[in-house]
C-alpha cells in the first residue's frame, strides 16, 4: 500500500500540488492500493480536482490536520500522534511507503522519533516546500537552531527516508550546504495538477494586464507589486491593469497606494473556481518574490503560469532562473526593485504580440514536461532509488 498524508494544509492550499502528486504515484503505480489522508474540506476539493476517474481508485480518509500555528513543541507532539496511527495503518510488506505531502521541521523529527519505536518500518517520503535554515546563515539563538529545518534533518540519522524537493536547482543548493545528505534529498519536478489548463493563447491587446496570485505577503513581493501599480498606471493610465487574485492578510492592510490594482484582494481565501476565473484574462503574472524567502521554496503561482499560459515576470533567484536557462523565453527577469517597472513599461511600450505568443508556446512545452503521466518513469526511479538507502 501507499499511504499519502497532507497533515497541515487544511483547506484550499496545496490541493492542486497534491492533485497533481497523486496522478503522478498512480501514474507510476497503477496497481498498488493508494490511500490518501487529509482534513475533510481538503478531500472534499481534491476529490473534484483530480476527477472522477482517479478520485474513485484512492481511498480516502479524514483527519484532524494540524494546520500553522501551535508552537514547535505543540506541534511536535500531535504529529508524532498523527504519525504513529499512520504507520499502524500500514502493512508490513517491503512495497509500502508513506509519503507527507508537506513537512516542517517538527514534522521531520516526528517522523524519525516515531520509526525508532517499530521494529520494521516502512519507507517514507517527505515533500519539502521549505528549507529554513538549510543554506545560509542560521538564527544564533540555540533554541531556534534547535527548530530549524537544518537540524531535523541531521538529527537521529536518515535511514528509510526520502526528501522530495520541487525543483532541481533547489536541490543542488541543499547538497552545497549539506552534502552528506545528496543520498536522501530527490527532485521531482512540480507536478501540474489534472484536468486544469488551458490550450488557448490571448492577443497581448491593451489593456494589458498584469496579476499577482496568491496571498498577498510581503515575502511574496506585494508591498513592490503595488510600487510598479502605481509607477505604470500613473504613467500609461488604462492602458496596463494590475489585479490580485488572492487574499489579503492583515499585514496587507498597511501597504500604501493599492487604488491603483483594479483587483484588490480578497478579504478570505478565494475558492479554485473563482481564482481560476481570475486568472484566466491575465495576460502575465507577476512573481516579485523577496529573494530570502524563496531562494529554497518551489513556487505553486509558477505551475499555474504554466498550466494556464500566462507568461512570467519573475525575480532573479536561482529557482527561477534554472527554469529560464532551461526551457527558453517564458517571460521576462528582473533583478532589483526598480527593474520591474522598468520591465513593465518595456511590455507595455512594445506589445510584442509575436514574442509574447512563443513565450506562451513555450510554457505549453514546459507544462508537457510536468504532465502527471510524463513524470510518473521520474518517479517510479526515486522509488527504486530510496529502497537502497
Amino acid at each position: 500500500m501507499i499511504l499519502v498524508c497532507e497533515m497541515i494544509f487544511d483547506r484550499g492550499a496545496h490541493v492542486p500540488f497534491n492533485a497533481g502528486f497523486l496522478a503522478t504515484i498512480r501514474s507510476a503505480f497503477p496497481r498498488e492500493d493508494l490511500a490518501f489522508y487529509g482534513a475533510a474540506a481538503h478531500l472534499e476539493q481534491l476529490k473534484k480536482q483530480v476527477g472522477q476517474a482517479l478520485a474513485g481508485s484512492i481511498l480516502w480518509n479524514e483527519i484532524l490536520p494540524i494546520p500553522p500555528g501551535p508552537r514547535y513543541g505543540e506541534r511536535f507532539f500531535r504529529e508524532l500522534k498523527l504519525i504513529q496511527y499512520l504507520l499502524a495503518k500500514l502493512s508490513q510488506c517491503s512495497t509500502s511507503r508513506m509519503i507527507l505531502t508537506s513537512a516542517s521541521p517538527s514534522t521531520v523529527l516526528a517522523m524519525k522519533v516515531a520509526r525508532l519505536f517499530r521494529s520494521n518500518s516502512p519507507m517514507v517520503q517527505m515533500v519539502l516546500h521549505g528549507l529554513s535554515g538549510v543554506s545560509g546563515k542560521r538564527r544564533r539563538h540555540p533554541l531556534y537552531k534547535f527548530q530549524d529545518m537544518n537540524t531535523a534533518m541531521n538529527l537521529l540519522g536518515n535511514s528509510g527516508i526520502q526528501y522530495l524537493v520541487l525543483e532541481e536547482a533547489i536541490r543542488d543548493r541543499v547538497v552545497g550546504s549539506l552534502p552528506w545528505l545528496a543520498g536522501n534529498i530527490e527532485s521531482l519536478e512540480h507536478p501540474i495538477s489534472p484536468n486544469e489548463g488551458t490550450n488557448e493563447i490571448l492577443d497581448l491587446d491593451e489593456p494589458i494586464r498584469f496579476g499577482f496570485l496568491g496571498t498577498a505577503l510581503k515575502s511574496k513581493g506585494y508591498p513592490l507589486f503595488v510600487k510598479a501599480a502605481n509607477a505604470i498606471t500613473a504613467k500609461y493610465g488604462r492602458r496596463a491593469e494590475f489585479h490580485v487574485i488572492g487574499r489579503g492578510p492583515e499585514e496587507s492592510k498597511y501597504v500604501t497606494g493599492t487604488e491603483a490594482l483594479a483587483t484588490q484582494p480578497a478579504a478570505a481565501p478565494l475558492s479554485r473556481e473563482d481564482f481560476i476565473r481570475g486568472v484566466a484574462p491575465l495576460h502575465f503574472i507577476v512573481l516579485p518574490y523577496e529573494p530570502g524567502r524563496y531562494s529554497l521554496a518551489a513556487s505553486g503561482v509558477l505551475l499555474d503560469a504554466i498550466a494556464w499560459l500566462k507568461p512570467v515576470i519573475a525575480r532573479k533567484i536561482p529557482m527561477l532562473e534554472a527554469i529560464f536557462e532551461r526551457y527558453g523565453d517564458i517571460g521576462y527577469l528582473f533583478g532589483d526593485d526598480s527593474e520591474l517597472t522598468a520591465v513593465v513599461e518595456r511590455v507595455v511600450q512594445a506589445a510584442d504580440n509575436s514574442r509574447y505568443r512563443r513565450q506562451a508556446l513555450t510554457l505549453r512545452d514546459v507544462r508537457k514536461s510536468r504532465d502527471p503521466e510524463t513524470l510518473a518513469t521520474v518517479y517510479r526511479e526515486l522509488c527504486r532509488l530510496s529502497k537502497g538507502k
